[in-house]
């Protein structure tokens, strides 16, 4: 037998029935006492209902659980809780944390990754003094120490207050049931159903530490080594739970059939007709009906020898779907109407090349007027969540999805071409991806002023001295980004930290955006560096949140 601070422990688990937990649950009755940390496990779920970063989870009592990873280790997660006047841990009572996670971690040989959650931080001086002795701390050499240190998470922010737990896991819950295409007004009935569920497995905890820590280390073992005990009656399938919340959802949810007030008759409108579109007309395209929404954005040059609009529609007869128009009328034929008429189709023409972008689903060329019809497979980025500043589960889909945005902008930008309308309302998301509603300004030349103010990069301001190319693309990125974490658009001038407007942002993401914001082109890292930064910033749901 080893000793490890006291505590003795066998050389090696060869004692399955003492590794692991008693079936059955005998926390049930007191569990009510540990609702918060029940709501932590909570919270660690929610954004991998969408992002499978997380598999499973592997309850054990009301202060651990594991994480289950796709790849690599599991991942041993403290939940401490500090009461009100308690304040930051201490130098002497965040030792003792650290000495069990270390414990564990060193009885499983290394093999996993240990993460502290709480609702407190560290004070700064412990955090200090951790760093300076780690060594001393866990009475170990400088290389163990090491190597512990880069498998440890700290809570740094801390996790909700208890009194604001609950409101903060619905508003998660409503931004994940709007990505699996659900309504989020059902966000506080999902929340207590999957809390309960995550309840109802809990275990007690074992009287001595030496128990604690063995079926801690079986546990661990358990999902490591597949040939091990399993532990079905204390796991959380992220697909289970996914099921689960869908299936809340669904049982509460009554849709009505779509209807037309008795005596009325849709307003239906042939599209050869020059007109403008507004909000709740149907209008007629082959043999299709749609139903136009609002807002309608509408084009006319000065001379007025065209207009062009573009909408989002609901195609009413089979197959319905939502879909993206745009009609260019041809209202007096020059080179100025050809030129645009070229841009057009060049626009659909990389549409329907370029990966990454909704299918073109028909276009139409009809007595002056040419319509394309593209398939519209999502929501915008607004329409999910609503005005910035964006909550950590939304951040956090966002960043994940990222990458695939970056290889739709970079086709574009290998063919010498870049997007430069990048803002919220070109972002679709569906339940599995998110991809951009078009290629924006790829088809047209750059003109001054052109891009949405907010995103606007200054090379925008005045393409004659600095023509926008993909670094523009990567400033509006970043200015994206800036503005859904803060709330505040970052303008031309260089805009505060991000960590300073919202403290709980980690500060890693200044570096990141603050690069993506620089005024020169040339001073702005690649598309690739830009989105590489930014996803190794927010990982909503650990002992690191947003």
């Amino acid at each position: 037998m080893t000793c490890i601070y006291g505590v003795r422990m066998a050389p090696s688990p060869a004692e399955p029935v003492d590794l692991f937990h008693d079936s059955r649950n005998t926390a049930r009755p007191t569990r009510a006492r540990f609702r918060y940390q029940d709501e932590c496990i909570a919270l660690r779920c929610i954004p991998n209902l969408l992002s499978q970063g997380v598999t499973a989870v592997v309850v054990e009592w009301s202060t651990d659980y594991i994480a289950v990873l796709p790849d690599g280790d599991p991942e041993l997660v403290s939940i401490k809780h500090r009461d009100p006047g308690q304040g930051d841990w201490p130098i002497s009572e965040l030792r003792k944390v650290v000495r069990d996670l270390h414990m564990v971690w060193s009885a499983m040989g290394e093999r996993c990754r240990c993460a502290f959650a709480s609702n407190a931080a560290a004070l700064q001086s412990a955090t200090r003094e951790l760093a300076r002795n780690l060594d001393g701390c866990l009475n170990v050499d400088l290389d163990e120490a090491e190597r512990f240190r880069r498998v440890l998470a700290m809570p740094d922010p801390p996790l909700p207050r208890r009194s604001e737990i609950t409101a903060v896991g619905i508003r998660d819950m409503a931004g994940a049931l709007s990505l699996l295409d659900r309504d989020p007004q059902y966000a506080e009935q999902c929340y207590a159903a999957l809390v309960e569920r995550i309840a109802a497995i809990g275990t007690e905890e074992p009287d001595s530490p030496e128990q604690r820590i063995r079926r801690l280390t079986g546990s661990l073992l358990s999902v490591s080594d597949r040939s091990r005990p399993c532990l079905d009656e204390q796991t959380l399938h992220i697909t289970d739970l996914r099921e689960l919340v869908e299936r809340t959802h669904d049982e509460r949810v009554r849709r009505p059939p779509r209807q037309l007030r008795a005596g009325l008759r849709p307003i239906v409108v042939p599209v050869t007709t020059k007109h403008e579109w507004r909000g709740g007309q149907e209008v007629q395209l082959g043999d299709a009906c749609y139903l136009i929404h609002d807002p309608v954005e509408v084009t006319e040059p000065p001379d007025r020898s065209y207009r062009e609009q573009r909408a989002s529609a609901r195609q009413l007869s089979p197959p319905e779907r939502d879909v993206r128009i745009t009609r260019l009328d041809i209202l007096r034929g020059d080179r100025h109407t050809e030129v645009r008429r070229a841009q057009l189709m060049l626009e659909t023409d990389l549409q329907r090349t370029v990966p990454g972008l909704p299918r073109v689903l028909a276009t139409i060329e009809d007595r002056g007027q040419v319509t394309v019809v593209a398939d519209r497979p999502g929501s915008s980025l607004p329409g999910v969540f609503g005005a910035p500043p964006y909550p950590g589960v939304a951040l956090d889909a966002l960043l994940r999805a990222l990458s695939a945005v970056a290889r739709t902008l970079g086709t574009l930008h290998t063919s010498g071409r870049a997007h430069r309308a990048l803002h919220p309302v070109a972002f679709l998301i569906t339940r599995d991806r998110m991809l951009l509603r078009d290629v924006g300004l790829a088809a047209v030349p750059a003109a001054t002023g052109e891009g949405h103010r907010d995103y606007r990069a200054p090379e925008q301001e005045r393409p004659i001295q600095q023509p926008p190319g993909p670094a523009t693309d990567v400033y509006q990125l970043a200015a994206i980004v800036y503005h859904l974490a803060t709330g505040q658009a970052p303008g031309f001038s260089p805009p505060p930290p991000p960590s300073l407007l919202r403290p709980e942002l980690s500060p890693s993401l200044d570096d990141a955006l603050l690069a993506g914001l620089a005024s020169a082109p040339g001073d702005r890292p690649s598309l690739a560096d830009l989105v590489t930064a930014l996803t190794g910033v927010l990982r909503f749901g650990g002992a690191v949140t947003c």
